[in-house]
């Protein structure tokens, strides 16, 4: 380790310098932001006869000498306000949901690992389709993205592309369930990695404004928006709305969605004063509603985040987590259950990296 201190320290120093950049870059903004309008206030909203449907999912998987396995569970929470309060919380399948699991033999490494993916995925959307004709929600915020990761869409040769196929039907039952019932549906990201909000400040935003130096602009070239909007936002405002890819057309998975990949559209929120913005990925039917729906989720998410001046998820994403996230012992278990009936067969056998004596 003491070796390594020097390096160390121009590494701190490094940071430091960067993160000194980005508060300028923030300050800029902020003085030519009448003239560029990348932040829109918000305030919380009314709880009034609401209903918010939290969906978030679990996964946990084992390879074994013979076979891969895999326990996924989803789960739906409903809060259910009043007078500003919460009346009631309602669950779906249950409050201690049993984890589904799946067998898989003769995958590749990668086909695998997309295997598990689509699967845990599938099993969120089946129960946020579900979870609407339950609780008849108002609102419904899915955990992540609001369409699959396009790293996590396997190519079309492979022998579970037709998993991945049946996944984008599942979200676009979603989509025109929600769609139907005029329900406000969103995917919330809180750890988002994407620099689509930085591309754009600078494409549109400082290449038309005096001022903007170049070093600013080079800047973006390796900042996160999370990064930037930390220092950029207050609590209680949110980001200019961006569409979720310039082309639907060309983006890997929104190319797979239709007509709904050209309605999906993002923003960020700081929902709490000390933490980063989380990311909104939402539908919007019409070009005309695309603002009222973003102040609308904007309003929405206000209200039921940022309890804590560390910590901005909304509540009932807190709660699915809570319920939906799978522990190893859940896995060991099963593992053992399988074992008791087969005898310590070699398909069964553990990899020998979690079976060496020394």
């Amino acid at each position: 380790m003491k070796n390594l201190i020097p390096i160390i320290k121009r590494i701190a120093e490094s940071i430091t310098r960067t993160e000194n950049m980005r508060k300028k870059l923030a300050n800029f903004l902020r003085d030519i932001e009448p003239e560029v309008k990348l932040v829109y206030k918000s305030t919380p909203g009314s709880l009034e006869n609401i209903k918010i449907v939290g969906i978030d999912g679990g996964l946990i998987k084992k390879s074994l000498h013979g076979f891969d396995c895999i326990l996924t569970r989803a789960a739906g929470v409903c809060f259910c306000y009043k007078d500003s309060r919460i009346q009631s919380v309602k669950y779906f399948p249950s409050r201690f949901p049993t984890p589904i699991p799946e067998v898989f033999e003769n995958l590749s490494d990668m086909d695998w690992n997309y295997t598990a993916t689509i699967s845990r995925q599938r099993t969120e959307i089946k129960t946020a389709v579900q979870c609407i004709d339950r609780f008849e929600p108002d609102v419904l915020l899915l955990d992540g993205l609001a369409i699959p990761h396009y790293s996590d869409k396997p190519s079309k040769s492979s022998i579970i592309y037709a998993g991945y196929k049946e996944l984008i039907d599942n979200y676009k039952q979603l989509y025109e369930k929600a769609r139907k019932r005029g329900i406000l549906l969103a995917g919330v990201i809180e750890d988002s990695r994407s620099a689509a909000f930085c591309n754009l400040i600078k494409e549109d935003a400082l290449s038309q404004v005096k001022g903007a130096t170049t070093p600013l602009i080079e800047l973006l070239d390796k900042t996160r928006d999370t990064n930037l909007l930390f220092l950029l936002l207050e609590k209680g405002e949110r980001s200019k709305v961006f569409k979720y890819a310039k082309s639907s057309k060309e983006h890997p998975v929104l190319r797979d969605f239709d007509e709904y990949g050209e309605k999906i559209y993002s923003f960020y929120l700081k929902t709490a004063k000390w933490d980063r913005p989380i990311r909104i990925d939402f539908l919007s039917w019409s070009s005309e509603t695309i603002q009222q729906t973003a102040d609308k989720l904007a309003s929405v998410l206000l209200a039921v985040s940022g309890q804590h001046s560390g910590y901005g998820l909304p509540t009932p994403l807190i709660e699915a987590d809570n319920v939906a996230k799978l522990s190893d012992n859940e896995m060991e278990n099963f593992y053992s259950q399988i074992l008791s009936l087969t005898g310590n067969t070699p398909s069964v056998m553990k990899l020998r990296r979690e079976q060496r004596p020394f």
